[in-house]
């Protein structure tokens, strides 16, 4: 205990969501959650004292059990690179995400596309208006559903409309993204980027990096940042669907056709088993972190035989199946979906080679 912990230059110690305190590596760009405890700990860092000195000099009484945890916490920082002497890791990777959900930043700069968004909207009333955009947002999608029983009566899109309204839609999926990012900025935590994902490996979508959201300690910000993408949505299926109420013709397919986009697009973000804007909406208003990983992780540590972290293990057994029953369930749903677009694609393959026969 002879050594002088002093956190490295470029990590420092923030409070984030619930005033969580966490320590923020700037040249990897990750976070990492420390206890009330490990805090105060880390809090005494002043690079200065050794170890022994700050242990000493902690408010309270500390025995050799305690003694002996606290040097554990200094070794995992240390292996974690967060520690003087130890080189940073390396710099945030464009391509990110889990086995399910590989990831891909297309756009670092995105955000900065946006400020001028930004910096109206805080000139704006923006806790008002977040009520007046989501009771839109709700009133859109209940036109737009209402819209979807013209699909019984009306004729087919033919391929050319159909690609219109693919291409509309797509511009659709760039205004979700870009106000998650607007409200991000709004509330200090500007989007790391705009990038592409391919959910369970063949469904390609939109998304941008939040990974600085860790930071927004509100509880309804962070539940405002998940749904303004959806808000968006809900506002353009409304848009879609009045279009849909006074026309006829093509004009009539191709909005109808939109609407059954939209309202696709909500069941998905509403999805429980995805990495989805609903399930970051629940964790905002729970307080829960990073639900779906955490249950993948522990799903994947009993597979695997590996042992588990003690934070897990604190949380109790029923608290471990509820995560293991989530992470099964979601690999469950991955594997009918890649199931069921690999069939897919078989059987489009054999009809146009029987056609070619």
């Amino acid at each position: 205990m002879t050594e002088i912990p002093s956190l490295r230059r470029g990590v420092e110690m923030v409070v984030g969501m619930d005033d969580q305190p966490m320590l923020f590596d700037s040249v990897s760009g990750k976070y990492h959650r420390l206890g009330p405890a490990a805090a105060l700990v880390v809090g005494q860092f002043d690079g200065r004292r050794t170890l022994e000195e700050i242990i000493a000099d902690l408010p309270q009484r500390v025995d050799e059990a305690t003694a002996a945890r606290i040097a554990a916490l200094v070794d995992n920082l240390r292996d974690k690179r967060l520690l003087e002497g130890r080189r940073p890791g390396a710099a945030p990777s464009r391509w990110s995400g889990g086995l399910l959900l590989p990831r891909v930043i297309v756009w670092r700069r995105f955000s900065r596309a946006l400020d001028p968004l930004v910096r109206l909207l805080h000139r704006l009333p923006a806790p008002a208006l977040s009520w007046v955009f989501l009771a839109l947002a709700v009133a859109g999608f209940a036109a737009g559903a209402a819209r979807l029983s013209d699909l019984s009566t009306m004729e087919r899109p033919g391929p050319a409309l159909f690609a219109l309204a693919v291409g509309i839609q797509l511009v659709s999926i760039v205004a979700h993204e870009s106000w998650h990012a607007i409200v991000a900025g709004y509330l200090g935590t500007p989007v790391r980027g705009l990038g592409v994902a391919l959910m369970f490996w063949v469904i390609p979508i939109a998304y941008v990096d939040r990974t600085d959201s860790y930071r927004v300690r509100s509880r309804s910000g962070r539940a405002m940042l998940a749904v303004a993408g959806m808000c968006s949505d809900g506002v353009v299926c409304g848009l879609e669907a009045l279009v849909a109420a006074t026309s006829h013709g093509a004009v009539h397919q191709v909005a109808v056709t939109l609407c059954l986009f939209q309202i696709t697009m909500l069941v998905n973000n509403l999805n429980p088993l995805t990495q989805s804007d609903g399930v970051a909406a629940m964790e905002a208003l729970t307080g829960l972190v990073n639900l779906r990983g955490r249950a993948m992780f522990l799903l994947d540590a009993v597979i695997r035989g590996r042992q588990i972290p003690p934070a897990m293990l604190a949380m109790g057994g029923a608290a471990r199946l509820g995560y293991l029953t989530y992470g099964f369930l979601c690999v469950v749903l991955a594997v009918a979906v890649m199931t069921f677009f690999i069939a897919s694609m078989i059987k489009a393959a054999l009809t146009a080679l029987g056609g070619l026969l």
